[in-house]
């Protein structure tokens, strides 16, 4: 009987075979083939992660591999062909927006779109990490006070390496508190606004939260500045003009 292969042995496998079938876009020699495995085999058992994974994951990680090894053409030939739907995202695992690999729940926040980069114009290059609301659903549990803080919570405690590299200067914007409906929206010729049932709490009380956990960010993680949090939203009556 043949023994059976190793986890280790078995992704190795799996990826060289990845990369010996993508020849006809993909010119790579056997060393930095056997690289490319080894470097994201690695990365997933120390991540405790073991298929199945989604593709799209796993090509992300190759083509990180490759950026790390000084393969950009290669990379580069690897997105266009793997990774057609993801040309807006790649940057945010550029070395100089994302610092290391990327783990699966990152991945899934990018993948949703829930949270999405930019650089920024006006603030010195700076990266704008935007937080949008309008992609979480009304009728999920996660609209409660009791889940939705321990959940913006978690989020942006996975997302604190990205400002890492700064110290803390960095920007995170909120979009779509309108849209949610935790921010009020005004109804002509009344005083009154109306917010929705499903949402418990309010724009500030969802920017002051967020400004807390970041500042807990700040102490834990040593950095000497805080991220700034910004509305990118226009009240309703401001866009109406």
């Amino acid at each position: 009987m043949l023994p059976t292969p190793s986890l280790r042995e078995a992704l190795s496998v799996h990826f060289e075979e990845l990369l010996v079938e993508s020849t006809g876009f993909l010119t790579l020699d056997a060393t930095v083939s056997s690289e490319v495995s080894a470097a994201v085999t690695h990365y997933l058992l120390d991540q405790a992660l073991r298929p199945p994974l989604p593709d799209d994951y796993l090509h992300l990680l190759i083509y990180r591999a490759l950026r790390c090894l000084h393969q950009d053409p290669a990379a580069q030939a690897w997105a266009a062909e793997r990774l057609p739907n993801h040309r807006d995202s790649l940057p945010v695992f550029d070395p100089s927006i994302w610092p290391g690999p990327v783990p699966l729940i990152v991945w899934q926040l990018f993948a949703s779109r829930l949270v999405r980069p930019a650089r920024t114009v006006t603030a010195e290059g700076r990266i704008l990490w935007t937080l949008d609301f309008r992609r979480l659903k009304r009728e999920q549990a996660g609209w409660m006070e009791i889940s939705l803080l321990p959940g913006l919570h978690a989020l942006l405690t996975q997302l604190a390496p990205a400002w890492d590299e700064t110290g803390g200067r960095g920007l995170l914007g909120l979009r779509g508190l309108y849209a949610a409906g935790f921010a009020p929206t005004p109804r002509r010729r009344k005083k009154s606004a109306v917010r929705s049932a499903y949402a418990p709490l309010d724009a500030p009380a969802i920017h002051a939260y967020c400004r807390r956990v970041l500042s807990n960010l700040q102490t834990a993680r040593g950095w000497p500045h805080t991220p700034d949090v910004l509305y990118l939203d226009l009240h309703a009556e401001k866009r109406k003009r």
